[in-house]
């Protein structure tokens, strides 16, 4: 909870940052929502260091943290939702240029540790792309083309945002 609460801290000081761009899509859109949702439920904890918030303010701070964020941005909180709200946040992350491809399949590739489902089938072909990237420096250009491909397909076809009729 702690380092969620100091990141949600930091992402309340970038907001005022005049240096930050603003893209206006989607994925901006949502996940601003995201963050005024939790704006007054967790706000005055995020505002101390994480650090000095007892472990009982940090508690209460849970729950909106655990569901705000897959509500707001995928439209769900499916069991899945973790892994689906990674796949999600660095496909579009690197489509807006704010992620390396490389980092975006790292990350995504790692979560192959955690043996989520993966009906995106996404962890294999982000696991291989990550060691291309690692084992064969020359080929970089084009794995990042690959990587490119493969999570603007995923966009493509994700499900979500879900949107409430």
């Amino acid at each position: 909870m702690t380092t969620v609460l100091r990141r949600y801290r930091e992402v309340l000081a970038l907001l005022d940052d005049p240096q930050q761009l603003r893209t206006g899509s989607d994925f901006e859109t949502r996940s601003l929502a995201c963050v005024e949702q939790l704006r007054p439920l967790i706000g005055d904890v995020a505002e101390r260091d994480a650090a000095e918030v007892p472990f009982e303010q940090q508690e209460r701070a849970r729950d909106p943290l655990l569901w705000i964020p897959p509500m707001a941005i995928l439209g769900e909180a499916s069991p899945g939702w973790p892994f689906h709200l990674l796949c999600w946040n660095e496909a579009n992350s690197l489509a807006e240029g704010v992620q390396t491809p490389y980092r975006a399949a790292r990350h995504i590739a790692t979560e192959a540790f955690h043996e989520p489902d993966d009906p995106f089938g996404l962890i294999a072909p982000m696991t291989a792309l990550a060691e291309r990237y690692e084992d064969y420096p020359p080929s970089w250009e084009t794995t990042a083309i690959e990587v490119r491909s493969v999570l603007s397909d995923f966009l493509a076809r994700a499900p979500w945002p879900i949107v409430a009729d």
